[in-house]
């Protein structure tokens, strides 16, 4: 221990010397916490700053409360696999109360209740921290976390009427499965999410009071001094003295050898279902990588609500609302083929695919993601994929390929500049509805426009931003705006917003001027939007009756600006 946590213990150990601890059990504590240092740089290096000493010594007593209860249930219990059982239940009771008893955790005033620091992917640092009452009912209690783990206990026999075989609970590298060939029907896996969670890491904060509490019922689940991490399929770069490259072979290598062990025990006929709800190019790269090295390839995929949308990472982060659920089968690729060729069934396949996922109800970057799994069955059935120089193509440029393919399957065959093309495409995703502002910006960022793109449109006025959410500004929100539209290189919806304020103002002869002045009169993607936008806003709502007057005035309008200009000839 060092000097700085000296004085803590001390006044700790002051307290459990004169209790029914002993001297032994609260050295191997300390000696531990030396040896358990987390992984952060901002002044806690051990797991027991994590905890003030009054947290320290409550968990403590309820550390030697449950090796005690162990103890009188050996000398009673005759049944060892009951003891067992028993124990599990008890040390995860204990393992519950921790997380409420720390100096990170967090008050949620929405609910007014005691919450974990578990809700992000890192355990956070907090300005302050409630403290629960062990010994009441209150939130966060030990009776509270009791009472999460009997429900489950009572759940149990009503289910007795459904007719189950008994599960086989095994612990075990994925990559060497105690399984022989060919034996399982259909395997469902949830695979690491690359580089997101540090899952081990996270675990020691529990492991060190279930070493304590259950080590001796089972000392194979803690035969080590923390979690082994070593062999940990992901992409954390600080287990690969921070190279990032190496951590994304590492997690790509370990999830093919996994894949490749699923293989081995799957049927002939049988199915892999692989869930992944990550967004990142990266990580689906890597995905896809690990699966064609282990002798897969996807046949289907489906998105599946499976994600809370009030979930902390969903509010704070560039998070899926959705799990995509890939099938897998064994790869047979056939001859290599041209990415001509390729392209076009590519686009086939992920324009039928938004159409049927759109019609499912998803929307936004989980619509686009989950045109993944279809392109890359289409990719995966050639050996190899060329460009007309012979270099092949690798599955980033596919990616890329099809995110291009799915906006466009959205947008249609706009073809405007890309702010218009952002509103184009979100007017069709959401309509007015408001969204999440960060979901606005992984739209951006899966189509593939700069980074700060989201920036520029806000800048521009494209968006109505409420704190973390968003919409679609409508004319009503852009019309004091200076100049807009006025510009020859204003975005076209700037130009359409212009148009419409001069409707509604019933300045029709300026109105005539303006779209003739621009050759706007003819240009089909000015009136594409205008289209999209008919389509997409609530009947009733100002801008689509202005939307609705234009498109239905185009041809007279379009007759008047002739008109103009064959008398401005006459005239000079």
């Amino acid at each position: 221990m060092t000097a700085r946590r000296l004085p803590c213990c001390t006044r700790t150990s002051t307290v459990v010397s004169s209790s029914h601890f002993t001297s032994l059990f609260f050295a191997s504590l300390t000696e531990s916490w030396e040896r358990a240092k987390c992984k952060s740089s901002d002044g806690m290096p051990c797991w027991g700053d994590l905890f003030n000493p009054r947290q320290l010594l409550a968990m403590q007593t309820f550390v030697a409360c449950l090796r005690d209860a162990l103890t009188e249930l050996e000398r009673i219990e005759p049944d060892a696999e009951y003891r067992k059982a028993v124990a599990a239940y008890l040390g995860l009771w204990v393992s519950r109360s921790a997380m409420f008893m720390s100096n990170v955790g967090l008050w949620k005033t929405s609910g007014e209740f005691l919450s974990t620091p578990f809700g992000m992917q890192a355990i956070p640092i907090v300005w302050d921290y409630p403290e629960a009452n062990p010994f009441n009912e209150a939130t966060g209690s030990t009776l509270s976390q009791l009472d999460w783990i009997l429900r489950v206990i009572e759940h149990e026999p009503s289910l007795s009427d459904v007719s189950f075989p008994p599960a086989l609970v095994l612990c075990n590298d994925g990559a060497r499965l105690p399984l022989d060939v060919a034996t399982a029907d259909v395997i469902v896996t949830d695979p690491p999410y690359f580089d997101a969670i540090a899952y081990a890491d996270l675990s020691d904060f529990f492991y060190v009071w279930l070493k304590r509490g259950l080590g001796d019922a089972f000392p194979e689940a803690f035969a080590t001094p923390l979690t082994p991490k070593g062999e940990e399929a992901t992409a954390l770069k600080h287990r690969h003295g921070g190279d990032a490259d190496k951590a994304k072979k590492h997690w790509t290598a370990k999830l093919a050898e996994c894949f490749a062990e699923a293989k081995r025990v799957c049927k002939p006929d049988g199915v892999l279902a692989v869930m992944f709800a990550h967004q990142s190019t990266k990580a689906w790269t890597a995905l896809i990588n690990a699966l064609f090295e282990a002798g897969l390839t996807v046949t289907a995929s489906y998105p599946i609500d499976t994600e809370r949308r009030n979930r902390a990472v969903a509010l704070d982060a560039s998070a899926l609302a959705s799990s995509i659920t890939v099938t897998c089968r064994p790869r047979q690729a056939g001859a290599a083929a041209t990415f001509r060729d390729v392209r076009r069934e590519i686009e086939r396949v992920v324009a039928e695919s938004v159409h049927r996922f759109w019609d499912y109800g998803f929307r936004g970057a989980d619509l686009i993601v989950a045109c993944y799994g279809p392109a890359v069955g289409v990719f995966g059935r050639y050996e190899r994929v060329e460009r007309a120089d012979g270099t092949p193509v690798e599955v980033p440029e596919l990616l890329e390929f099809v995110k291009q393919s799915a906006l466009k399957a959205i947008a249609g065959e706009f073809t405007g500049d890309a702010l218009s093309r952002l509103y184009f495409v979100w007017a069709n995703l959401y309509g007015t509805s408001e969204q999440a502002w960060d979901d606005a910006r992984l739209v951006v960022q899966i189509g593939g426009d700069s980074e700060d793109a989201m920036e520029v449109a806000r800048q521009r006025g494209l968006f109505v931003v409420n704190g973390a959410h968003c919409r679609l500004a409508l004319l009503r929100d852009r019309a004091n705006r200076r100049n807009l539209g006025e510009d020859t290189a204003a975005p076209l919806i700037d130009q359409l917003h212009r148009a419409m304020q001069l409707w509604k103002e019933e300045r029709r002869a300026d109105l005539v001027n303006y779209l003739r002045e621009r050759d706007l009169i003819d240009h089909a993607p000015l009136w594409k939007l205008a289209q999209a936008l008919f389509e997409v806003l609530p009947r009733g709502e100002e801008d689509w009756k202005l939307v609705s007057a234009l498109l239905g005035e185009r041809e007279t309008l379009r007759i008047e600006a002739r008109r103009t200009q064959e008398e401005e000839r006459r005239l000079f």
